[in-house]
């Protein structure tokens, strides 16, 4: 390969000032002790020249002349909000977070966790201060509540390479990595038809909107246009998830021949009511990670930890701090999944629907 194809380096950049390669170094470090027109013309070289820093002789520079100070590139900070409510009653939060402490540690990262709540400004302001002196460049959010103050993302904004793990954050500018909820409600659909079931339903009242819920929505109904107008089941009239006898009575109003839902506690009010599934009908849900078992779509958030963690290192090697001009928003599939047991009845009752019968609804019937 040719020059051109090759990283350039001080020392091109010293032949083409003409100029020793200590001197373009102090001049790209604006070190005091050359003219400023010389740090102006060598710089004006380097530029011409597409020159950057490779971050881990940066770091190792910088440990020589301040051993007291970190390597810089070498460490990712976490922040991780932490309401006990959200992030440790959610499983498959934990997945995210243990898949970026994979990848972080086979990229040979060290890595600082900070944790926090609604509450914790100040204390995040001087752990991010700590972060900024010891070299740490890298930032991992982990937000779930979107509770991370203005003033601690304006502090990441100025110099720090940032990802923001989940689609949270929303007034954020800072590159994110997330579940393709969309793509997996389509996948969803599609596994579901295929198995003969028509009618889904999907049982969510607008006004519960959140972000997850949005795309699921928005999914779920574009994806119902495409079908027969017998096969589409409309949304609930009302809110009926936190309430079981409404969730039941609607469900055996509309009849479907599966639910598809991102609440994992229907599954429960369905068993409770006397459904047999996938006897009556076919239960599925948007997140299976972490219930072996269910029939639905695995969201793979290990794999959504380490895509994040991998998109933050080559950020920091490409020396792109502070925010993103193109902010990229970094979406992993997730898998269909389903217990033998699942395949076996719908196979069943794809058979039946093809010949004109139903099957039986024992949860349905009963009043």
């Amino acid at each position: 390969m040719g020059k051109m194809a090759n990283r350039v380096s001080l020392q091109d950049v010293a032949d083409k000032a003409g100029v020793h390669v200590s001197t373009v170094s102090l001049a790209l470090r604006d070190d005091p002790r050359l003219t400023e027109a010389t740090r102006a013309r060598v710089k004006g070289f380097a530029d011409k020249l597409g020159y950057r820093s490779n971050p881990l002789v940066s770091a190792w520079l910088r440990q020589v002349r301040q051993p007291e100070v970190a390597q810089a590139g070498t460490g990712l900070a976490f922040l991780l909000g932490t309401e006990p409510d959200i992030a440790a009653a959610e499983p498959y939060y934990q997945t995210l977070i243990k898949g970026a402490r994979a990848e972080a540690e086979e990229l040979g990262y060290l890595v600082s966790e900070i944790r926090f709540d609604r509450d914790d400004q100040k204390r995040l302001l001087t752990a991010i201060a700590q972060l900024r002196y010891r070299g740490v460049r890298g930032v991992l959010i982990f937000d779930p509540l979107e509770c991370i103050p203005p003033e601690v993302v304006r502090e990441l904004e100025n110099g720090f390479a940032v990802v923001v793990m989940l689609r949270c954050g929303g007034l954020h500018r800072f590159h994110r990595v997330g579940t393709d909820i969309s793509g997996n409600v389509a996948l969803a659909l599609t596994r579901l038809r295929e198995l003969g079931c028509r009618r889904i339903a999907f049982p969510v009242h607008p006004s519960q909107i959140s972000r997850v819920r949005k795309d699921a929505m928005a999914a779920y109904l574009w994806q119902q246009e495409q079908w027969p107008p017998g096969d589409r089941v409309p949304l609930p009239p009302v809110e009926i998830e936190p309430d079981p006898r409404l969730f039941i009575d609607w469900v055996r109003a509309q009849r479907p021949d599966a639910v598809l839902s991102v609440n994992f506690a229907l599954h429960q009010y369905l068993l409770d009511a006397g459904f047999r599934m996938p006897g009556d009908l076919v239960f599925a849900h948007i997140g299976v990670d972490v219930r072996p078992g269910v029939t639905g779509v695995v969201n793979r958030g290990f794999e959504v930890g380490r895509a994040a963690v991998f998109q933050l290192a080559g950020l920091l090697t490409g020396n792109r701090f502070g925010v993103p001009e193109i902010p990229l928003n970094t979406l992993v599939p997730g898998l269909w999944t389903e217990p033998a047991a699942a395949v076996a009845e719908t196979t069943v009752k794809k058979r039946n629907a093809g010949a004109g019968r139903k099957p039986a609804r024992r949860g349905q019937a009963a009043s």
